[in-house]
């Protein structure tokens, strides 16, 4: 059995819509497949029409961001049904400081002289998922820098001017709070744990 447990849409830094994503899945001859954008659960009813046509099964979840004594790792979630619950109320509120933190970075880079605003990173981002990789690429379209890496080296990355940090949850929170949604929490990228 073929399955791919962690994708992410144009709901966040995915480069297909859910719709997308499955069909995707379909020509790969997966059997199952999870959703996990970061910190929401959008795309999931969009995934789960089309997982339904196509014959495949979806896993609904999320990719969480989490914060401990020796930093930032990513968290995913399976099996997090859409609706009110522990984790999914909680969601919004990541949601919520996510989308200050973008307006944050956005006025942080206009006030060292890059001409961007918001209204054009959400327009990168098609309105959905709107994150750090939309700034840069306005930046490289720009012509501020030449990549993308560059974007993030020089501006975007941690510790670099245009940077914003954002709420994160701690590992005990993000498990404690998947459990209590009926959820399966998984550390996401072991290797990069050291």
């Amino acid at each position: 059995m073929a399955v791919d447990l962690h994708t992410h849409s144009t709901y966040s830094d995915g480069s297909e819509t859910p719709a997308e994503l499955i069909a995707t899945a379909k020509r790969a001859r997966l059997e199952a497949i999870a959703l996990t954008d970061h910190d929401n659960l959008d795309g999931i009813p969009e995934a789960m029409e089309a997982a339904a046509h196509h014959d495949i099964e979806l896993i609904p979840g999320v990719e969480l961001s989490c914060e401990w004594d020796r930093g930032g790792f990513h968290m995913v979630v399976l099996w997090l049904e859409p609706g009110p619950g522990p984790l999914q109320d909680r969601l919004a509120d990541l949601q919520h400081g996510r989308a200050n933190r973008n307006v944050d970075m956005v006025a942080k880079l206009a006030g060292l002289g890059i001409d961007i605003t918001y209204d054009e990173v959400l327009e990168e981002a098609g309105g959905t998922g709107v994150g750090r990789p939309h700034m840069a690429a306005i930046l490289v379209r720009k012509g501020v820098v030449a990549t993308m890496s560059e974007a993030f080296d020089l501006y975007l990355a941690q510790g670099r001017p245009g940077y914003v940090g954002r709420v994160r949850l701690t590992p005990e929170t993000a498990i404690t709070l998947a459990r209590q949604s009926g959820a399966v929490p998984i550390i996401a990228h072991p290797h990069t744990l050291g």
